[in-house]
């Protein structure tokens, strides 16, 4: 279906991204943050040609791996925009999440991917990964930064780890003014060197400890699994986590403050069993914080809301593109994930709140926000057609008209380009 406007989130965005892009760029901008919230085919090809009066796709191609406007001016804006209107919205104090994920492609030439170990599929796949920075406050939950992990063989200079570059986002968001109080992680990222970091900061931290972790009881060094067990079965408490969804979920849990081998500060680690195995204590989940002073069930509320990243990238493969570019330039790749990040951004923090009420955003999916796009969308086309067909007869000339591109419109007479020159994009 020909797209003849914008939507309302992308008119929201054009305007607060218009310092950033010249008047043409501002154009290929819109089009490509269109294209991601609305419609189905995400290459570049594809988010070009369905545009009425679209340029020829490489000019779109080299706007996202040749352009000159500043990538760093981009993200300056991006963080801003999610500053005020988190301000605007009272959401201040919220949970940093740090992950990672794995964008899969089958191209051999692409710059930055690589075989990556893939723990859904049991072996290593060719593929970009992603280390990511994620907001989450009460009902929002929305995408910050990430950086592209290129193994240290294949880094031309100056490779970094997937912990340096966790450290990046987090100073990045400290830098920029998000109002975050907590960063949580899983296993991976707990480390002595990040959680030091964390706390030189003053930023408290939540995460998930492995069962081998050795921690320092009545003069022995012993795992944290083996000292687990000498917890007393009553003192464990009766702790309920409600899920986005409605459900519940029941653990029994008990917590201690305890030395950890290699950390200097001592640490609040929660042991915590599933309502099913907690009769035959069997198979613990084990976190710990550096926030002495929370009780166990605030500890585990604040580490399960790590999970609303996996629902981003869930979202972001399914309704935003994130595995569905054909860039071989890394600088274009990069480009094409921040245009991910704004389209979340704008669906999450746009302006629904102000012309449905915060009720619709508490409750909408980015799935249904993006149906809401490409409906505002399929609006326009019909009035597009209503309007031409009050000239126009023939139905395949009328989606002729608007399946036209830019080069064609140049070439035809004054009275065509009249019924078609009110539908801007």
């Amino acid at each position: 279906m020909p797209i003849v406007g914008y939507p309302s989130v992308v008119d929201f965005g054009l305007s607060a991204f218009r310092s950033v892009f010249s008047r043409p760029q501002l154009g290929h901008f819109g089009r490509y943050v269109t294209e991601l919230t609305a419609c189905t085919n995400r290459t570049v090809q594809g988010i070009n040609d369905v545009f009425l009066g679209h340029p020829d796709q490489s000019a779109l191609n080299h706007f996202l791996t040749d352009s000159t406007w500043d990538d760093e001016k981009f993200n300056a804006v991006r963080y801003g925009f999610v500053k005020t209107r988190l301000e605007e919205l009272g959401l201040g104090g919220g949970i940093l999440v740090i992950d990672d994920t794995i964008s899969h492609h089958v191209g051999k030439h692409m710059e930055g991917a690589g075989w990556h170990y893939d723990a859904s599929k049991g072996k290593s796949v060719w593929r970009h990964q992603l280390v990511t920075s994620h907001y989450v406050r009460q009902w929002l939950s929305v995408p910050l930064d990430f950086r592209i992990y290129i193994k240290e063989e294949q880094a031309i200079e100056n490779f970094k780890t997937k912990l340096e570059l966790a450290t990046e986002l987090v100073e990045q968001a400290v830098k920029r003014g998000i109002p975050f109080s907590c960063v949580v992680f899983d296993t991976w990222y707990f480390n002595v060197d990040f959680v030091c970091f964390l706390e030189g900061l003053g930023k408290g931290w939540v995460t998930r400890c492995k069962s081998n972790r050795i921690v320092l009881s009545g003069g022995r060094r012993i795992s944290i699994s083996e000292w687990a067990k000498g917890l007393p079965k009553g003192e464990f408490e009766r702790v309920v986590l409600k899920c986005k969804d409605g459900s519940k979920e029941v653990y029994y849990a008990c917590s201690r403050t305890v030395r950890m081998k290699g950390f200097e500060k001592r640490t609040r680690v929660v042991v915590s069993y599933s309502e099913e195995k907690f009769e035959k204590m069997e198979d613990p989940y084990f976190y710990c914080t550096n926030r002495l002073d929370w009780e166990v069930n605030r500890i585990m509320r604040t580490y399960a809301r790590r999970f609303e990243i996996d629902a981003f990238y869930n979202d972001a493969k399914q309704n935003l593109g994130l595995e569905e570019y054909e860039l071989r330039k890394i600088k274009g790749v990069s480009r094409h994930l921040q245009m991910i990040l704004v389209a979340h951004t704008l669906l999450s923090l746009g302006p629904v709140g102000r012309t449905a009420g915060k009720a619709m955003v508490y409750l909408e999916t980015i799935g249904s926000a993006c149906r809401r796009a490409f409906a505002e969308i399929l609006r326009f086309f019909i009035q597009a057609v209503l309007g031409i067909g009050k000239r126009v007869k023939d139905a395949g000339n009328i989606l002729g008209m608007l399946s036209l591109s830019r080069k064609q419109i140049g070439r035809m007479g004054r009275s065509v380009k009249a019924l078609i020159g009110g539908f801007k994009v």
